[in-house]
């Protein structure tokens, strides 16, 4: 296999380094939680029908639609907070969420999919895999996949084709999952070719390089080659200019 570089070592806010202490008392203490929206919504009709057998008129079943689409949605929803850890906003008045909240109390391979499927899912997922529109628009593929999960080391697979360097993309799981799941300390890939940008095609009965195969999606706009031209990092910024979002310029003027 191969390992990949030790991520957790890279910059993390100094809520999430310091784990070891938090998740003892995180683990050893039994914090109650809040009854479900399922729940909720159940009681909720409970008294409904309490209320209609007593005489009182029911709400209407519109209003009882719009509630449980809403529940549903909420009980469906992905716990996602990838998008304000990656831009330090926990533990602010900018964030529903706090650096608690961050730390799973559990590692195992569920946890472990739940949280790619945060990454993906997430605004900056928008930009980087396949999954959502905006990127498969313009020819991006890729999609992250768990192989398996033994211990702490976590091997992952990229499949498709990416904007960003596959390192890049890896380097973002990586750091996520250890900073969701401290006890996941090395991210694995299946081969070294996993990570590889460009592949070699050679004749089979030669070994002669035919051609060089670019596994990246197109660069659609010719940003990505700007950048690299002028010494800019692409994936610092990734394939969609500021101006996607409501800010800001495109490097290439259309």
């Amino acid at each position: 296999n191969y390992l990949v570089p030790h991520f957790s070592s890279m910059y993390l806010p100094p809520n999430v380094l310091d784990t070891t202490t938090t998740n003892m008392m995180r683990r050893s203490s039994s914090i109650p939680s809040s009854p479900s929206p399922v729940v909720w919504f159940a009681a909720f009709l409970l008294l409904c029908t309490i209320s209609s057998s007593l005489g009182f008129t029911p709400p209407s079943p519109q209003l009882l639609g719009s509630i449980s689409s809403n529940l549903s949605t909420k009980s469906t929803k992905l716990y996602n907070i990838y998008d304000d850890w990656s831009t330090d906003l926990l533990s602010t008045a900018s964030s529903d969420y706090t650096y608690e909240d961050l730390i799973l109390p559990f590692c195992d391979e569920e946890a472990v999919e739940e949280c790619l499927e945060e990454l993906m899912d997430s605004d900056y997922g928008k930009t980087m895999f396949g999954r959502h529109d905006m990127a498969a628009n313009v020819g991006i593929t890729g999609t992250l996949e768990l192989i398996s999960l033994e211990g702490p080391e976590a091997t992952l697979s990229l499949i498709g084709k990416f904007w960003h360097r596959r390192e890049t993309v890896l380097g973002k799981a990586a750091m996520y999952l250890n900073a969701r799941m401290p006890e996941i300390t090395s991210i694995t890939v299946a081969s070294a070719e996993d990570l590889n940008d460009f592949e070699e095609v050679t004749d089979e009965f030669t070994g002669e390089v035919l051609y060089v195969e670019d596994k990246r999606s197109p660069d659609f706009n010719g940003d990505r080659e700007t950048m690299e031209y002028q010494g800019l990092d692409p994936d610092a910024r990734g394939p969609f200019p500021p101006s996607v979002f409501g800010s800001g310029v495109k490097i290439i003027p259309t």
